[in-house]
């Protein structure tokens, strides 16, 4: 489905970053738990739905693997400031 795919390109990018020296092992770790987590809960609720996820929770999901693929944007400083960038770029300010 589109959501593995989205999860083996964000594995993709994490491993990129490391190979670049981006981002440290530890980041990469805790990038790829976090992006496996959401692949087993999908996975969990494919399998309870005869292959199907509801979509909202594949929307549910996809907001998680996002914030995940953010997560490895703003570590490797390709992440972009929200704002006016005065608060650090945190959304919302403040």
């Amino acid at each position: 489905t589109g959501l593995i795919e989205q999860v083996q390109g964000l594995d993709q990018g994490i491993t990129d970053a490391r190979q670049q020296n981006a981002i440290t092992p530890a980041e990469a770790q805790t990038l790829r738990m976090r992006a496996a987590q959401i692949s087993q809960a999908a996975a969990k609720t494919a399998a309870a739905d005869h292959g199907r996820i509801p979509a909202a929770q594949y929307h549910d999901l996809l907001r998680r693997l996002d914030d995940v693929d953010q997560a490895l944007r703003i570590d490797t400083g390709a992440g972009f400031l929200m704002g006016d960038g005065a608060d650090g770029g945190h959304y919302p300010n403040g």
